[in-house]
């Protein structure tokens, strides 16, 4: 939980990234604990994507990543419910990883974390609610601060 939400409020990309991944790695961990098998399996592809987001934005690889995003689920179908909305939440954080836009990035991780939020609340995991939620008004604030009031601050000349 504290991961993602420290996630949102660094400012540079790579710890941004960096925190993402500890956090998906945790989680990866919490939906193994909790028998959630297509969280666990899109939160390890999730990791592994953010670590390659570090080094290259190339489409490749979010082509990559989308084809095997989709595959996973299709592996680890849980239900049109479950498995359809960690792979809705999931496609949006793909592409999040690969946007070179501070902006469309942050969006795509917004909807990406509601996503995930709904998944907690379909699983009943309260620590995933609870680290969702966190981690959607992080990432909400991470938003307005770095993107929004940028950009509404006048420029001297």
């Amino acid at each position: 939980m504290a991961a993602f939400t420290w996630s949102q409020q660094c400012k540079k990309r790579t710890p941004l990234l960096v925190y993402i991944i500890l956090g998906n790695s945790l989680n990866a961990v919490h939906f193994f604990l909790l028998g959630a098998v297509t969280g666990m399996v899109l939160a390890i592809i999730g990791a592994v994507r953010f670590g390659v987001s570090i080094f290259s934005t190339n489409k490749l690889w979010l082509t990559f990543f989308l084809i095997i995003n989709t595959v996973a689920a299709y592996y680890v179908f849980e239900g049109y419910l479950l498995s359809g909305t960690s792979y809705l939440a999931a496609t949006f954080i793909i592409i999040s990883s690969f946007l070179k836009s501070d902006h469309w990035m942050r969006v795509a991780i917004i909807i990406g974390a509601f996503g995930w939020l709904v998944y907690g609340v379909l699983i009943g995991s309260i620590v995933a609610i609870v680290s969702n939620a966190i981690f959607l008004i992080s990432s909400i604030t991470g938003w307005y601060r770095h993107v929004y009031l940028v950009k509404s601050v006048p420029t001297t000349v």
